[in-house]
């Protein structure tokens, strides 16, 4: 088929060679024409044909269909099955056709139309899952449910029904749901309320108010007047889809006619729901009100006790949610008279339902906050800061109503006391404040910690310093020469301050200039807000202000500068190949340690180390230069003393090291002799007059690397020199270096008269006093004259040991009585002791009778038995070795 076209109605279909050899249709088997009628909207229901014609033929045949209505109008809801009458809302009850929305829950209904069949889920975990009717189930899975389970098809939508607005108005129009209102009578609070609602099921079901007393009795009737029916039902209480957007109401909402001042006092809970099946879950929807008996507007405190500092929050109760209300403060209940305009206006904060503050110099003065009463609560919240009030009984003010928010000179007009409807007072009692650290003395330029806590309410306290007459602020930066930088602590949360590693003899104020000299002072902390405040603090104070505000002081001895330092070199000397020493010490009221190393020729190296929080200082390496020549070496550990510059205050720029370092540069250029050079130093620095360095000095001697072998021994046969060491024996090794340990290692070895190794070991410990100890294992080693060697990489020392078969010590002669020392037992009875067999003698082995020789002369030895003796069975040993191999 082609050539489709449409002309007046008809549909013409070409058809192209159905059979070559003929047009009869007649001989054809079939043809198939589909065709789609769009049924327009509004088009009239009834039978309708469709007539098949041929160009040649005619008539070939009709097709018939009927156009029914799918019914229930636009809501696609009816009483009927027919799709006539109105879906009875009141009960929920009827039928529903293709294109309604059906709601969780809901019972009584029908399918109709095309529906009439069932419907099943289109998709998702519920897909083909039927629509239960007549009783819709609360769990019924939401979404789209068709004839046939195609999305396209006829059907419905099933949703949860839901109330989604329920507000309660106040004459003033705020909404109250939630909070209070005064009980007034039928023309003002609680009798003029007004309760709008909005709900999604309005083709489903009508939406019904009620409202129960705190009893739980239903009190709807007298609330509700059917006055104000807008006429969608007979019922004053409830609403249906035509009431929506009547008496005043909003375009989807419905409203009714609250009147709860003849019902007493109480609260009252009030709720919107469906008027038959839809009343669970957000199909309902339910809020509180509560009248109060007391018409008197009232402010409240939530404390009437605080210390000064804490913030107190009032709230405003016997309002009508809308009204606006005056707090005031009166100006001779400020800390100060003369406090900043910051001050009083930072005395109420703009917090809660304060929509402005400020002070305001009229009427007296005062300082105000203007307070919207919520709409939710029916209350009005606001908060007090007492930092800047005085440590008394504060009456805190508050004003009649306004429709509107006061502002500019209205405020005053609006604060008199003919409109003054309550005034609590406030205690407010002063807080207090304690330095924890530092103690009780403090050395000159030292870094301590400044901490303490302070009450609630303290937000920044400064510190002070006092010899004779006024307080003296102390600049808190620790630094001198750059101004008065920081005045004050942040009080953190938990009521603690903390400044850590702070020089307090340093800054630049007249407190810090006190503490930098020794002497006994008060040492003192206060609130800021008794000294002019965070950011404009006073830089003096007399004694009666001081004590009188949040303060506390301690006394605090400062003692002058002193330093401690150890200079570690390996037993007095300082090898070239290492050129290190290892420092240790104390260094109070100095941040900084310097070192100068001077040589006997002039030569100088100069270095400096940090201070540690702890007043320590430590460094195992400090390099003592690399310019300096052997021989003797002095090196001086140095501080500035607490004027912060060494002797009279030396050439150059820079802080005092660095004017010190370059002295040193200085001297070692000249062509002095060392001791030229620790004279013109002591000149400029320690000796200068009224100078207060400090100075430690040592001595070592910079020499060559240097390893020696002192001692060799049989391990347990301690002796001096250099002994003979027995087969298969540990054979001890004992010298002395002037390198370093762990920097450094000591290779000792055996060798044989050939230089080939037997054994070998190796070690990186040893002492500062510069004495090694080395053990090598004979194993396996021959008799005979060695070589041994300690090597520590730069230079090596060597001694010939004799290893011989044995080396034995004296025996001693045996006891009268043979009897071994009985041993204590866990059993208590005795043991009688055994008598012992007698101990034979032992048997020499046999040896060659020696030559008779004249009895040498002992040497110097240590160890038991040993010495002389040892020299006897060496030479014995020695003989017998000889005959051996003569054999």
């Amino acid at each position: 088929m082609n050539n489709t076209s449409v002309s007046n109605g008809d549909i013409v279909v070409g058809i192209d060679n159905v059979n070559t050899t003929t047009t009869d249709l007649s001989n054809q088997t079939s043809v198939s024409i589909d065709a789609t009628v769009d049924v327009a909207s509004g088009i009239s229901t009834g039978s309708r044909t469709l007539d098949i014609d041929t160009a040649t033929s005619g008539n070939v045949g009709s097709a018939s269909f009927n156009i029914n209505d799918a019914g229930g109008g636009a809501d696609n809801r009816a009483a009927n099955a027919d799709g006539t009458g109105d879906f009875d809302t009141a009960d929920g009850e009827g039928y529903v056709f293709d294109g309604a929305t059906v709601f969780q829950g809901e019972s009584g209904l029908q399918l109709g139309g095309s529906l009439s069949n069932g419907i099943v889920k289109t998709a998702g975990n519920a897909e083909g899952v039927p629509l239960e009717v007549p009783d819709v189930p609360q769990d019924q899975a939401t979404g789209r449910y068709t004839t046939d389970g195609a999305s396209g098809s006829d059907g419905v939508t099933v949703q949860r029904p839901r109330v989604t607005t329920l507000d309660v108005e106040n004459a003033q129009g705020a909404d109250i749901a939630g909070g209070s209102v005064p009980q007034g009578d039928d023309n003002e609070g609680s009798g003029e309320l007004t309760v709008v609602g909005s709900w999604n099921y309005e083709d489903a079901e009508d939406l019904e108010v009620t409202v129960e007393n705190d009893d739980g009795l239903d009190v709807t009737g007298d609330a509700i007047t059917g006055n104000d029916d807008p006429g969608g039902t007979s019922d004053p209480a409830t609403r249906t889809a035509s009431d929506v957007g009547k008496m005043g109401a909003g375009s989807n909402e419905v409203n009714w006619d609250l009147d709860l001042s003849d019902l007493n006092t109480g609260t009252f809970t009030i709720t919107l729901a469906g008027t038959d099946d839809l009343d669970f879950g957000e199909a309902s929807q339910s809020t509180t009100v509560t009248v109060t008996g007391d018409d008197d507007v009232s402010l409240d405190l939530d404390s009437s006790r605080v210390t000064r500092g804490e913030d107190v929050t009032f709230r405003i109760r016997g309002s009508n949610a809308g009204d606006f209300h005056v707090v005031t403060i009166e100006s001779d209940e400020f800390r100060s008279q003369t406090q900043s305009s910051t001050a009083n206006n930072s005395i109420f904060r703009n917090v809660g339902d304060v929509v402005s503050k400020g002070s305001r110099l009229t009427n007296g003065g005062y300082a105000y906050a203007v307070v919207e009463i919520d709409d939710d609560t029916g209350v009005g919240i606001g908060q007090i800061d007492t930092t800047n009030l005085d440590d008394s009984s504060v009456d805190v003010n508050l004003y009649a109503q306004n429709s509107t928010a006061p502002t500019g000179s209205a405020i005053d007009g609006a604060a008199i006391s003919s409109r003054l409807e309550d005034d609590p007072s406030l205690t407010v009692e002063q807080g207090d404040v304690e330095i924890n650290q530092p103690g009780n003395t403090y050395v000159v330029g030292s870094e301590v910690d400044l901490n303490g806590t302070a009450s609630e309410g303290i937000d920044d306290v400064a510190f002070y310093v006092r010899r004779q007459g006024d307080y003296q602020l102390v600049d808190l930066d620790g630094r001198s020469d750059n101004g008065i930088t920081q005045t004050s602590l942040n009080v953190d949360a938990d009521n603690t301050f903390e400044k850590e590693d702070l020089v307090l003899s340093a800054g630049d104020g007249d407190g810090n200039d006190l503490l930098s000299q020794p002497g006994t002072y008060r040492f003192g902390v206060i609130d800021t807000a008794d000294v002019g405040g965070t950011g404009s603090i006073d830089s003096d104070v007399n004694v009666s202000t001081f004590n009188t505000g949040t303060s506390s002081q301690k006394s605090l001895r400062v003692t002058d500068t002193e330093l401690d330092a150890n200079i570690q070199t390996i037993g007095g000397q300082v090898s070239t190949d290492d050129r290190v020493v290892n420092v240790t010490g104390t260094a109070l009221g100095s941040q900084t340690v310097a070192f100068i190393f001077i040589d006997e020729r002039g030569n100088v190296h100069y270095t400096d180390l940090s201070v540690d929080d702890d007043n320590t200082f430590e460094e195992e390496d400090l390099n003592v230069g690399s310019d300096l020549v052997e021989g003797q070496v002095s090196a001086h550990a140095m501080t500035a003393g607490r004027d912060d510059q060494f002797g009279e205050g030396l050439s150059g720029s820079g802080d005092a090291y660095s004017r010190l370092q370059a002295l040193a540069g200085r001297l070692d250029s000249d062509s002095l002799t060392g001791n030229q050079v620790r004279a013109r130093l002591l000149d400029q620095t320690t000796e200068a007059v009224a100078s207060d360095d400090r100075m430690v000095t040592q001595q070592f001697r910079l020499a060559d690397s240097r390893t020696t072998i002192g001692s060799v021994y049989p391990d347990g046969m301690e002796a001096s020199g250099v002994n003979p060491v027995g087969v298969d024996d540990t054979l001890v090794v004992e010298g002395r270096t002037n390198l370093r340990p762990d920097d450094n290692s000591i290779t000792v070895e055996l060798l044989t008269q050939e230089g080939d190794s037997v054994a070998l070991a190796t070690t990186e410990e040893w002492g500062y006093n510069g004495q090694y100890m080395v053990s090598l294992e004979l194993e396996d080693v021959q008799t005979g004259t060695y070589t041994l060697e300690a090597d520590d990489s730069y230079n090596s020392d060597t001694v010939e040991v004799e290893i011989v078969q044995n080396v034995q010590t004296a025996t001693p002669e045996p006891t009268a009585t043979d009897r071994p020392t009985p041993t204590d037992t866990a059993t208590p009875e005795p043991t009688p002791e055994p008598t012992p067999e007698p101990t034979p003698e032992p048997t020499p082995e046999p040896t060659p009778e020696p030559t008779a020789t004249a009895t040498p002369t002992p040497t110097e030895g240590g160890g038991p038995g040993f010495g002389a003796i040892v020299a006897v069975i060496a030479l014995i040993a020695a003989a017998l070795l000889a005959a051996r191999r003569d054999n």
